[in-house]
C-alpha cells in the first residue's frame, strides 16, 4: 500500500508522506490525487506551488466536496450529500475542528487557482475572469444540489469548485475588518450571462447565517518522525 508519493515544484524533488488514517484512492498530482478514510472522507491533494501574485504556498489536503453533515452531528467530505449550509462563520470554524481541519485562508485558495490552470483542469479565463456554464452550477434561481452529483462539475477531481455557493475563508475583509472573505462564483448577478469566477471575493457578517454559504476544509502535511 502506498504511504508517500512525489511531487515537483520546479526542480525540486518533494516527498510527501500519505497521512495517517489515509490511503490512496486514485490519480496524481497533476489530475487530483485522492485519499480516503475509514469514513470515506475524501481529500485531494494540491500541490506546493505559487499563486498568481507570486507567494510560495506549501502543498495541502483539501476536502474534494463541500461539506455535508450527516444526521446533523459528522461532517463528511463524500458524495451524494447536500452541502451544509446556512452556518455562521464561528459555527463552520468548530465543524472544520471535528475533522481535525482549517477554514481555507487567503493564501491557499489562491493556491487552488493557480494549480488548476498550471494543469490544465480549466483555462486562466474559466479561474479568474468568468464562470462558465457548463462546468458549475450557476442555476436561476439558485438550486443546491448534492455533492458529486454532475461530472461536468469535476475538474482534476475537485467538486463544484464554479457556482454552487460560496465558501467561508479565514481571510477578513479589508473594508470591515470584522467580516469575512467568502469565495467562490456563486450566480448573484441579475444579468443571465454573468456567471463570477471561482477566484471572486465577496464578505459577509461572520454571524450571517446562508443557503448561499457552505464550507470547504483544508489541512497541511504531517511532520516527518
Amino acid at each position: 500500500m502506498k504511504n508517500y508519493f512525489v511531487e515537483y515544484c520546479g526542480r525540486y524533488r518533494i516527498e510527501v508522506k500519505i497521512p495517517t488514517g489515509f490511503f490512496f484512492v486514485e490519480g496524481d498530482v497533476n489530475s487530483g490525487y485522492v485519499i480516503e478514510d475509514s469514513e470515506k472522507n475524501q481529500f485531494l491533494r494540491i500541490p506546493s506551488g505559487f499563486t498568481s501574485d507570486g507567494l510560495y504556498v506549501r502543498g495541502f489536503w483539501l476536502s474534494r466536496f463541500k461539506i455535508s453533515m450527516l444526521d446533523g452531528k459528522k461532517p463528511r467530505s463524500i458524495a451524494n450529500e447536500y452541502p451544509l449550509v446556512d452556518i455562521t462563520y464561528p459555527e463552520a470554524v468548530e465543524i472544520a475542528k471535528k475533522m481535525n481541519a482549517s477554514l481555507i485562508p487567503k493564501e491557499q485558495y489562491n493556491r487552488i487557482c493557480m494549480w488548476l490552470v498550471e494543469t490544465g483542469g480549466a483555462t486562466f479565463e474559466e479561474v479568474f475572469l468568468h464562470g462558465n456554464n457548463t462546468i458549475g452550477n450557476y442555476s436561476k434561481p439558485f438550486v443546491l444540489h448534492k455533492t458529486g452529483s454532475n461530472p461536468l462539475w469535476m475538474r482534476n477531481r475537485l467538486d463544484d469548485f464554479w457556482g454552487g455557493t460560496y465558501i467561508w475563508t479565514t481571510e477578513r475583509s479589508e473594508l470591515y475588518e470584522h467580516y469575512r472573505v467568502i469565495r467562490g462564483g456563486y450566480n448573484d448577478s441579475p444579468c443571465e450571462s454573468d456567471y463570477f469566477p471561482p477566484i471572486n471575493r465577496g464578505w459577509a457578517n461572520p454571524e450571517t447565517s446562508s443557503s448561499r454559504i457552505a464550507i470547504r476544509v483544508f489541512f497541511q502535511d504531517e511532520l516527518n518522525d
